[in-house]
This record gives C-alpha cells, structure tokens and sequence, in this order.
C-alpha cells in the first residue's frame, strides 16, 4: 500500500512538472499567426499577456523561423510545432520508411532546449482528404498513418531525449464520415502520445454550413478522444468568423467549455484573415475586447 501510494505521488509530481498550466487550473491560450515575429507583439499588447503559447508549421525538411525562436525565448512561450511532411513525394510510407528522419531530427534540436518545453503536432488532420498523410489519399489508410506515427515518436523521444511532446491532433469530424476514417482509425495508442487534441472552426453560416458554437464544434470528437486516451487535450486550433452571427459572443462562449471537457488544457486560436473568412482577433474591437475578456478567465486557481 505504502509504494502505492508513493508511486502514485510520484506520477502526480511528474504531471505537475510536465504540464504546470493544467495543475494549476489554467486553459494556456496561443495562437497561429502566418508572420508572428512582427504581429504576435502586437497582438499581446493589444490583448494583454495571457496569450502564453506560439503555434507554427513547418514543413518535411524545414526548421522553425529563427526570428520566431528568439521569440519564444525572449517572451517565455510555449511552441506548439505542427510538422508536415508536405514535398511532392510525400507518403506515409517514405515516413515510415524513415525517409525525413534526418531533417526531423535537426528540427527536434533546434527545439528541444526550449522551456517551457516544446510540443511537435506531427501529421495533423490525417482524418481529411486535403494532406500528403491523409488516410484517405491515394488510398493510403489509417493503418498506415498509424505505422508513420510511431516511427515518428521513436524518431523524436531519441532526438530529444525525451524532452520533446508529441500531440496528436486529429480534426474534428472526418471527412468522409465513414468506416475506416473515423477518429478512432488513426489513434496510435496511448503509451505513444503525451497529448491529444482536436481541430475545427466556426466559418459562420453560408451557403453550405450553419453557425456552430465551441461545445457543439468539439463536443463528439473530445467524447471519442477522451475514451481513447485520458491526457492532456488541446484545442489544437480554431477561430470563428463573424459571418452570419456574433463572433464576440462566440469567443465569449470559449470560456464555458472547460466545464464540459475537464482534461481540457490549451486553445490554440488561428489568428488569420484568409479565404475562408476573416478569423483575425482584433478583425473588430469588440472582438478584441471578447478576447482579452477569454484570457482573464483562463486560469481558475
């Protein structure tokens, strides 16, 4: 009983270390933005400080923006690395195969010296026709994403050792919905994630989708994921435009969720004005005010 008990002890000191944000009650809140080095300041000064973490990309045989480096270290943020094995000759095979080992091994030593410490996002939305690591291109299957993503996680851990995270980060609802695309498909295991987490967005009401607020969005995917694996869970990235409802009143409904996702520990928000709508923060004052409003609730001690 007394090593029990001593075991379990220890495993929560180890969660308080690896994740201080979730044992102190705290939601860490970052963003995406496509040129942080300049607008990611601006961004906090227009906000307030609570905007704690960095999200970026990188593709199959890139490092990660020195610029955006000096960044995280000089403000103290936690970078969350989305890795893409994108080239043109791109497969979950050549992945499994070993074949970026190398370039991935040059990007985890570039990150592994930074604290907090950083979080790799490998292969994300494999549950979506529009990526090299789908499942559904060319056939390809969730078996074989699996089979990539536990070279990957072998790959990083040795290259790091063991200080780097990995999260997996499916998106939210697969596209098709069908049998053998489904979330579940393409869950490595357990023993081989440190963090999982979910994508999605709110592109408003148009002509093919309706208004979706946060608990809907990500509700489903988080019950799945959360049967899956009981770890820390991201929202790995998400917006909201204000097409055809209140995005203020969306943002404002960000804060609620943590109630019905409770291992609930970071929001990853995409601050980008694109095609599909314009999910910038300071797109309106108001929204900038709904934000900050976001932040200064984040932690509940």
């Amino acid at each position: 009983m007394a090593t029990t008990t001593l075991i379990r002890l220890a495993a929560a000191a180890l969660a308080v270390a690896i994740w201080p944000a979730a044992a102190m009650g705290c939601i860490r809140v970052g963003v995406y933005q496509d040129r942080p080095a300049t607008s990611f300041p601006r961004l906090q000064t227009a906000v307030g400080p609570g905007v704690t973490t960095l999200s970026v990309y990188v593709g199959a045989r890139e490092l990660v923006d020195p610029r955006v480096i000096a960044l995280a270290r000089e403000r103290h943020l936690l970078l969350v690395v989305a890795w893409q094995p994108d080239d043109r000759t791109a497969t979950l095979e050549r992945v499994a195969d070993g074949r970026y080992d190398k370039s991935l091994r040059r990007l985890v030593r570039q990150i592994r010296g930074l604290e907090p410490k950083a979080i790799l996002r490998p292969m994300p939305e494999p549950n979506t026709p529009w990526y090299a690591w789908s499942g559904e291109v060319s056939n390809q299957g969730a078996a074989s994403y699996v089979r990539a993503w536990r070279h990957v996680y072998r790959v990083v851990k040795s290259a790091s050792d063991g200080r780097t995270r990995l999260m997996w980060t499916p998106y939210a609802r697969s596209v098709p919905d069908e049998p053998g695309n489904r979330i579940r498909d393409y869950f490595p295991g357990r023993d081989l994630v440190d963090a999982v987490g979910a994508v999605a967005y709110n592109f408003g009401t148009t002509d093919v989708l309706d208004w979706t607020d946060p608990q809907p969005l990500f509700a489903s995917a988080y019950a799945t994921i959360d049967r899956l694996a009981r770890k820390p869970f991201w929202i790995a990235e998400t917006g909201s435009t204000g097409a055809g409802g209140s995005k203020p009143d969306w943002i404002g409904r960000l804060g609620a969720i943590r109630h019905a996702m409770p291992r609930l520990r970071g929001l990853l928000w995409y601050d980008v004005r694109e095609p599909n709508g314009d999910f910038r923060i300071t797109q309106t004052p108001a929204a900038t005010a709904a934000f900050s409003s976001y932040l200064a609730g984040a932690c509940q001690r």
